[in-house]
């Protein structure tokens, strides 16, 4: 029933038997859906939970410590075996550290810091993922659009290869043509699989990131206001990147740590209670005692592990604060990179479009010439080739700018979930950290009320 229809017809048929709506994926949903499920990104946000319990840890250690004890035995002397006597203990036992120099409020700062540290992490893994997926992103549609070209370029030259058999089969041209014809016909087919392959791999590299397929990807959204100059991107990237502010959590972390190294010498006072129940299979030994305690701890000589403990603390220290210093310097070179290869990408995009416009002026003129014998066809394939690579140019040097102004963006710690745009919430670590860093007992009915107590002794 097609036969009678013209080709535009056909093309108008065969659009209407697709599928009404076909979803684009946008850059903002593929983005969206690593933030959310990229087991990598799962795995730190797991981790940084369980650097929370070590705030929970500390306060524990600064209150009361409860427990049961029991004891069943049986014991006879060994000449009358069958005269044993049972007996029976029970101890509820209690102690709290009452004085330790500071080092337990000094151990809770450090655990703040080290939370905070791990949290600045977590915003750095974030954007490292979030700039990994929009590349990935990025080269499949640079990859397809190179695909597109290579194919087209191969029907073209398919194309002249007929005509130029044609014209040889007339004498127009020689047998050298034909095969210098076939030669880039081979050639462009070379460049087709290599093209292809490419955009395979790419596809894999955005279902590891992403975990979907990259099927209809929409071009991306224009970027985020960028600043006016390199000088005012170094001095956010200073201010703002999550790097930075961990190293310098690190770094206030172990400044507590050597505080409490120092300070191991001085004594550890502790206040406890006992209460112990006793009975024997023998009458009139049962027993109730109660006992209250205070002790006092301080050490003399350990063989030269606690001097060894505080030059260790020096050390890690001074490591923390170099580190802060080549933190800093490595922001500051990603921050300068990314501004340069910025400039760069966009001098390349408009060099490539001027490239571009002559190749197809130079391309249809030789074109014109060939038919009218002022050009061989090795003239008419060098400039096709030429507007091939132009092509491919543009392609990637668009490709290039919006890397490198996401890169810019993360390399001033503002590649963010609210920055990008992305419609779904960031992922707060607070919510799990308020959760917990009060200790809170979740196995024990009593534990609420013995945290109130305790509370008051911190």
């Amino acid at each position: 029933m097609f036969r009678h229809l013209n080709a535009t017809a056909l093309c108008a048929v065969f659009v209407l038997l697709l599928p009404l709506s076909v979803h684009a994926t946008t850059l903002q949903e593929a983005l969206a859906q690593a933030y959310q499920t990229n087991p990598s990104l799962l795995a730190v946000r797991a981790g940084l939970r369980a650097q929370d319990e070590t705030v929970a840890q500390a306060i524990a250690a600064m209150r009361p410590s409860v427990g049961l004890s029991a004891n069943l035995s049986s014991s006879a002397p060994i000449t009358a075996l069958d005269q044993d006597t049972d007996s029976f203990r029970a101890s509820l036992d209690t102690s709290l550290v009452v004085y330790d120099g500071g080092r337990s409020a000094d151990a809770l700062k450090a655990a703040e810091y080290g939370v905070l540290a791990a949290q600045a992490n977590l915003r750095s893994t974030e954007q490292t993922l979030l700039l990994q997926a929009a590349i990935a992103y990025l080269d499949v549609r640079r990859d397809q659009r190179f695909l597109a070209l290579a194919v087209n370029n191969v029907n073209l030259i398919e194309q002249q290869v007929q005509a130029t058999q044609d014209r040889f089969d007339v004498g127009s041209v020689t047998s050298t043509d034909v095969a210098l014809a076939r030669a880039r016909l081979a050639a462009a087919q070379t460049s087709l699989a290599a093209n292809s392959g490419g955009l395979s791999l790419s596809k894999e590299i955005y279902r590891a990131i992403i975990g979907s397929e990259p099927t209809n990807l929409s071009a991306p959204p224009a970027l985020p206001n960028l600043p006016m100059s390199l000088a005012e991107a170094e001095s956010i990237a200073m201010r703002e990147h999550p790097a930075i502010l961990a190293a310098r959590y690190e770094e206030r972390a172990a400044e507590h740590d050597l505080v409490r190294a120092r300070n191991v010498r001085i004594p550890t006072v502790s206040l406890g209670a006992s209460i112990d129940y006793s009975i024997t299979s023998i009458p009139g030994t049962e027993s109730t005692s109660a006992s209250i305690f205070l002790n006092g701890q301080m050490p003399i000589y350990q063989g030269g592990a606690l001097s060894s403990a505080m030059r260790s603390a020096i050390q890690i220290l001074e490591s923390r604060k170099a580190t802060t210093q080549e933190t800093m310097r490595q922001v500051r070179q990603a921050t300068a990179s990314a501004w340069a290869n910025i400039r760069v990408a966009r001098a390349s995009i408009e060099a490539a479009r001027l490239q571009i416009e002559a190749n197809e002026v130079a391309y249809r003129g030789i074109e014109e010439e060939l038919r009218l014998g002022a050009r061989t066809t090795l003239d008419l394939l060098d400039a096709e080739q030429e507007l091939l690579t132009a092509k491919s140019n543009l392609a990637s040097a668009q490709r290039d700018e919006y890397v490198a102004a996401l890169n810019l963006l993360a390399a001033m710690g503002l590649l963010t979930v609210e920055n990008l745009n992305l419609g779904i919430p960031a992922y707060d670590p607070n919510v799990n950290f308020d959760r917990v860093k009060t200790a809170p007992v979740s196995t024990f009915s009593g534990g609420q009320v013995l945290d109130s107590i305790a509370d008051r002794w911190e």
